[in-house]
C-alpha cells in the first residue's frame, strides 16, 4: 500500500463515519437515512435546524426522485433531484438550486410559507350552514315563503315574439 492509497482509505473511512453520524442526527425522518443527499439541500434552504420547521418528508415519485416536504403549519413544497441540480417547487414556481439567485428566491418563498397560519381545516356542512345570514333570529332557520304569483309564460308564439 503506497502513500496515496493510504490517504484515500483514511478519507473514505472518515467520510463514512461522518455520514453515519449525520444520518443518525435526524431520526424522526426515516427518508433521510435512505437518501442522505437531502440533508445538505434542506440545510441550505432551511438551516441545519430544519427539523423544527419540517413535520414530515414523503417520497412522491421515483424518477426523477421527488420529495414532498411538509412544514409544521401544514403547507408543503417539493424537491426533485435532476442529477445535475436539485429543483425546489414552492407554491407552483420552480427554482433551480444550482443558480444562487434562484436558491435565494426559493429560501424567501419558503420563509413566506412558514409565516402563513396553520392550513385551514375543512368545515363541517353544519358549520357552513350556520355561517350564512338567513335573516332569522339565532338558532332558528328561516322558513321558505311560498310564491304568491306564478311567473308569466307566453301562451303563444305571437306573445313571445312581441
Amino acid at each position: 500500500m503506497n502513500r496515496d492509497q493510504l490517504r484515500q482509505y483514511i478519507r473514505t473511512t472518515i467520510v463514512k463515519r461522518f455520514q453515519q453520524t449525520a444520518g443518525n442526527r435526524y431520526q424522526e425522518f426515516k427518508i433521510l437515512n435512505q437518501v442522505p443527499d437531502l440533508i445538505p439541500i434542506l440545510t441550505d434552504l432551511l438551516t441545519d435546524r430544519f427539523s423544527t420547521f419540517v413535520k414530515d418528508i414523503d417520497w412522491v415519485a421515483p424518477k426523477p426522485p421527488t420529495f414532498r416536504v411538509i412544514l409544521e403549519n401544514g403547507f408543503s413544497f417539493y424537491l426533485s433531484d435532476l442529477k445535475r441540480s436539485w429543483v425546489a417547487e414552492v407554491e407552483g414556481k420552480k427554482y433551480y438550486l444550482l443558480n444562487l439567485g434562484e436558491e435565494e428566491r426559493a429560501v424567501s418563498a419558503i420563509a413566506r410559507m412558514l409565516r402563513y397560519a396553520a392550513a385551514p381545516e375543512e368545515m363541517a356542512p353544519t358549520d357552513m350552514e350556520a355561517t350564512f345570514d338567513t335573516g332569522a333570529p339565532a338558532g332558528e332557520t328561516a322558513a321558505e315563503e311560498p310564491l304568491t304569483q306564478e311567473p308569466e309564460v307566453p301562451a303563444s308564439e305571437e306573445e313571445f315574439e312581441a
